[in-house]
């Protein structure tokens, strides 16, 4: 049984391929490595020149900019360049599209011949 709902990005992903696959205010419950662990199962189930979009709540640069109510132990936002840095080791094209104060949208790409950003294949 499962305590919580955010358990499922643990869980193995629907086989693809998906032109898009969408989070939104779910990954920032999972820890640095669950964070990237899942980067590449999301990169996996892509299909070449898909998109994943990314919208949650980070740790800001600016500690003024921490604004969204978070829960200790709940909730583990990492900063943005760290979550980029995930996604491209992951083989994916990522870049920021929408960011204000602690929330930020980013798209990620999987390359169009089916490799990925690193040179390897997916």
């Amino acid at each position: 049984m499962r305590n919580s709902g955010w358990d499922a990005l643990e869980d193995p992903l629907p086989a693809g391929p998906f032109d898009l696959v969408v989070a939104a205010l779910v990954v920032h419950h999972l820890d640095a490595a669950g964070k990237r662990d899942l980067f590449v199962r999301i990169r996996d189930v892509l299909a070449p020149g898909g998109r994943f979009v990314l919208a949650d709540v980070v740790v800001p640069v600016r500690r003024d900019d921490a604004v969204t109510p978070l829960t200790p132990g709940f909730d583990r936002p990492d900063r943005t360049d760290a979550q980029l840095a995930w996604l491209f080791e992951a083989g994916l094209d990522a870049r920021v599209v929408w960011e204000r104060q602690d929330l930020v949208v980013i798209t990620a790409d999987a390359p169009e011949g089916g490799g990925n950003a690193v040179g390897g294949v997916a």
